[in-house]
């Protein structure tokens, strides 16, 4: 197994989990190059800070060999232990691409109070959907502390699937923001590591940009890993993803605010 007991329960209880290493440095180094060359098309120079803006989306996968080449193995197992065997669709892929050069470098390091999101802008959000079984954030640079990490809202991913079982018929996506963030969220963690590690996170899990103040741009991917049939939180414990078991005791109980907690918005 790739995660380990701990792992996993940490996948349940906190939102999140990371797989170390899940794909080679030289391999990160070969995949960023494909996005150098996309952003040098667009007029950003590597070896130029000059021509570098705050943030850079390229909104797209990338279906070049070295890239996909990051998709590994070991990575797809430890979806699995997730989704639950033969549940993914095995679909490997690489995008969206938020390079951070600098976001707000010229303010003090702050957790920013807007922006806050799940993905899936491309769907109507129900508590069973397949559409995004996890959300798969792979770190192609190193990412220093306040180095522009995502944010994670930890535990967040309980209140949404508490909202999205009172609304059966479905949520659009700003339509679930709005409820969701109707009270504060904390608990933050900033997204650390080096180049090859990935993090596993809920698809239900708020999560925002991070300020940057330090290190080389941030070259992360955003993808998912979407399910074959709708999750079934509701079925026997024993037979329950990880996934699903995060689920089900979502809507089993209710959380204090966090210490931290202060109001978001999208």
């Amino acid at each position: 197994m790739v995660l380990s007991a701990r792992d996993v329960e940490q996948f349940i209880e906190r939102g999140h989990c990371r797989v170390d290493a899940a794909f080679g440095r030289a391999d990160a180094e070969a995949a960023c190059a494909c996005i150098w060359e996309r952003m040098e098309r667009r007029g950003l120079r590597r070896g130029d800070p000059a021509t570098w803006p705050e943030l850079f989306d390229i909104q797209e996968h990338v279906d070049e060999p070295a890239v996909l080449a990051c998709f590994t193995d070991r990575l797809a197992q430890a979806i699995e232990q997730l989704l639950g065997r033969g549940r993914w669709t095995g679909r490997r892929t690489w995008g969206f691409w938020p390079v951070n050069f600098g976001w707000r470098r010229d303010q003090p390091y702050h957790i920013a109070a807007e922006g806050w999101h799940v993905d899936g802008n491309w769907f109507v959000h129900t508590l069973d959907c397949p559409r995004q079984g996890l959300l798969v954030i792979g770190l192609f640079t190193d990412i220093a502390p306040r180095g522009g990490g995502t944010i994670l809202a930890e535990g967040s991913h309980r209140r949404t699937a508490r909202v999205l079982a009172a609304r059966p018929d479905g949520l659009r996506h700003h339509q679930l923001f709005d409820l969701a963030l109707a009270e504060p969220i904390g608990a933050f963690h900033e997204i650390t590591g080096a180049a090859g590690d990935v993090v596993l996170a809920h698809p239900f899990l708020f999560h925002n940009r991070g300020v940057k103040h330090a290190g080389p741009p941030r070259i992360i991917s955003n993808t998912e890993a979407p399910l074959r049939e709708p999750m079934m939180p509701f079925r026997p414990a024993c037979e329950r993803s990880p996934l699903e078991e995060s689920i089900a005791r979502a809507l089993a109980g209710t959380d204090p605010l966090p210490v931290d907690a202060m109001p978001c918005r999208f």
